[in-house]
């Protein structure tokens, strides 16, 4: 585990959260929501029930087309075209709630393969702003949706080695063709859980290109 990883808040849904939650779903109404519950946490339950997430900050999508991403990851599969989802649901909100004035993300959400198994999910987020001079990366969310999508016609990403991480699986899934979603979940930054950190766009741009696989390529956490 580097210093990076980040693990998600203890929560468990009551047994009258989790009724909410199927009313919701069979609603496609957010609305039906307990209001006190995390957002995340009901995107996790989605994402139990084998739906797929997609986080936008655009809140009137009726289709999503296939389109090749600009991504710095050292792996092929992220550079792919499709239309991309998550199984997970904080990950989906990084990309929910990254507002106008982010230049770049730098993200993460992945288990690691051990001999018990797959370990529970690290995430990691850290935005670039363009002109402002933010006092932390919160500041730099905005309000956005997590679209829930049908899980056909996705195919997963397999696992594949991190060097000096070992076996590594992302909860990452593509489409070849275009996705209508079911409805969306409104989220704002104060929906995120974790911490959020701030880098100079240029700097960890330089840094990617030189070691592909250094991830977050910040100073303090290589």
């Amino acid at each position: 585990m580097r210093p990076w990883m980040l693990t998600a808040p203890e929560y468990r849904p009551s047994d009258e959260e989790i009724k909410r939650f199927a009313e919701a779903l069979a609603g496609l109404n957010p609305a039906l929501l307990p209001p006190q519950t995390p957002k995340w946490v009901f995107l996790r339950w989605l994402s139990e029930k084998g739906y797929l997430l997609h986080g936008s900050q655009q809140p009137s999508i009726s289709e999503f087309e296939p389109r090749t991403p600009h991504d710095l990851s050292g792996d092929e599969f992220s550079s792919c075209t499709g239309v991309f989802a998550a199984s997970e649901g904080l990950w989906a909100m990084m990309y929910a709630l990254r507002g106008p004035q982010v230049k770049r993300m730098v993200n993460a959400a992945l288990q690691l393969r051990q001999a018990s198994g797959l370990s529970d999910p690290y995430y990691f987020l850290s935005l670039a702003p363009r002109e402002t001079s933010p006092e932390s990366g919160r500041d730099l969310m905005a309000p956005g949706v997590v679209y829930v999508l049908p899980s056909a016609g996705f195919e997963p990403m397999p696992e594949y080695d991190w060097p000096g991480l070992g076996q590594v699986l992302e909860p990452q899934w593509i489409c070849p063709h275009a996705v209508k979603p079911l409805f969306a979940v409104p989220v704002t930054s104060n929906d995120f859980p974790l911490p959020v950190r701030l880098h100079d766009a240029d700097t960890v741009d330089a840094r990617c290109a030189a070691d592909p696989w250094g991830f977050p390529w910040l100073a303090d956490d290589n």
